[in-house]
C-alpha cells in the first residue's frame, strides 16, 4: 500500500551535512508518489544509484512532462488528461510538496527572500511576505529578487488593472509589490548598472527602502550568469543577492517566499546557492491564497502545469545532488 503522508523535501539547517542532503534528494526521487506518477505514464524507476534514478527521471520527464520546450511558462503547450489521471496527478503533487501552503518553522529570520515572476506573482508574494511579518514573523530585512525580464503587453495591462502601472520589467513589478504590501512609497535609494533596454541580461539594479519602524526593503534585479544565452533565472538572482548585495553571513536564517507550485524546485535552488556555500538555514514557504486580497488570488494550476514543475524539481534535485556530492568530496 502506498504511503499517503507528504514526502520530505531536503532540510537545510546550519548543521546539515552534504550527505544529509543527498539522502533527502534520494528519498524524494524514489518516493512512492513519484514512482506512482511515473508508472501512471508508462514508466518504471530503475533500481540503481541516485545518479541512475535522476538520469532516468530527466529522460522520462522530457518525453512525458515537458510542455515548455525551452519556452517561458506562459507559452507552454497544453495537455489534457482523463479524470482518473488528473486525480492521480493532483494526489501525487500534493504529497510531493507542490500543492498546498506551507508554514515557517521559526519566529525570527535574518532575511526574508521573495522570489519574482510575472506581475500577479510579484504582487502576491510580496503581499504574503508582509502578511507573515504582520502575523508574528520578524526579520530585519525583506528582499524581492528577480531580473530585467521584459513583461509582455498582456502583463503590462494586468499591472495597470492591479494598480501597478509602469511595470515594464520584472523588477518594476517587485518594486510595485513592496510599495503595495509594505507601504514603501518614498525614500528609495537606487543603484544600477548596464542598460536594460539594450542588454537586459547584463543589467542590474538594487532599489532600497528604509521605512521607519519597519524592515529594510529591497528589490534586486540580478544579471544573468550566462548573458549570451538567457535572462537571469532564480539561481542567478539568489546568488547575486547573497554575494553582491547583502554579503550573506554564514549561519544566517533565510525564509524564501514563493508560490506553492514552485516550492520544491526553488527550495532546492536556494539550498544549492546559499545553504551549501554559506552554511545557512534555508526554509521555503508557499503563499496561502486565502490570505491575499481577492484581486491577487488565482486558481490552482491545471494538472499539466503541475507535471511541468515536477520536471523542474527533478532538474533542481539533480543540480543539488551534484553540488552536495562535490561538497562532500571537497571536504
Amino acid at each position: 500500500m502506498t504511503e499517503r503522508h507528504p514526502v520530505r523535501l531536503p532540510v537545510c539547517d546550519t548543521d546539515t551535512a552534504p550527505a544529509d542532503l543527498l539522502a533527502d534528494v534520494e528519498g524524494w526521487v524514489t518516493s512512492a508518489p513519484l514512482r506512482d506518477l511515473v508508472h501512471r505514464f508508462g514508466g518504471r524507476l530503475p533500481a540503481g544509484t541516485l545518479d541512475d534514478v535522476l538520469t532516468y527521471l530527466l529522460d522520462f520527464s522530457a518525453v512525458h512532462w515537458d510542455f515548455r520546450g525551452g519556452r517561458e511558462r506562459a507559452d507552454a503547450r497544453r495537455a489534457v488528461f482523463d479524470a482518473e489521471t488528473d486525480a492521480a496527478i493532483l494526489d501525487a503533487v500534493h504529497r510531493l510538496g507542490l500543492r498546498g501552503p506551507t508554514s515557517p518553522r521559526l519566529d525570527r529570520y535574518d532575511h526574508v527572500l521573495v522570489l519574482g515572476g510575472l506581475i500577479r506573482a510579484c504582487l502576491a508574494r510580496t503581499w504574503y511576505a508582509a502578511e507573515l511579518l504582520r502575523t508574528g514573523i520578524t526579520a530585519p530585512e525583506v528582499t524581492a529578487v528577480g531580473g530585467f525580464r521584459v513583461m509582455a503587453e498582456t502583463e503590462r495591462r494586468l499591472a495597470d488593472a492591479l494598480d501597478a502601472p509602469g511595470c515594464h520589467y520584472e523588477t518594476d513589478c517587485l518594486v510595485a509589490g513592496l510599495r503595495q504590501a509594505f507601504g514603501a512609497d518614498t525614500g528609495s535609494d537606487v543603484r544600477a548598472g548596464g542598460d536594460p533596454a539594450e542588454d537586459p541580461n547584463r543589467a542590474w539594479s538594487v532599489v532600497t527602502f528604509r521605512p521607519p519602524g519597519a524592515p529594510v526593503l529591497r528589490a534586486v534585479a540580478a544579471p544573468s550568469s550566462e548573458p549570451e544565452l538567457r535572462r537571469a533565472h532564480t539561481g542567478d538572482s539568489i546568488r547575486y543577492w547573497a554575494d553582491d548585495v547583502v554579503g550573506l553571513p554564514r549561519g544566517a536564517a533565510v525564509l524564501v517566499v514563493t508560490s506553492p507550485t514552485f516550492v520544491p524546485f526553488q527550495h532546492c535552488d536556494a539550498i544549492r546557492h546559499i545553504g551549501l556555500p554559506y552554511g545557512c538555514r534555508v526554509e521555503t514557504v508557499g503563499l496561502r491564497t486565502e490570505s491575499l486580497p481577492p484581486r491577487l488570488r488565482v486558481e490552482p494550476p491545471d494538472p499539466d502545469r503541475y507535471l511541468q514543475e515536477v520536471r523542474s524539481t527533478i532538474w533542481s534535485m539533480r543540480r543539488l545532488a551534484t553540488a552536495a556530492a562535490t561538497s562532500t568530496t571537497a571536504s
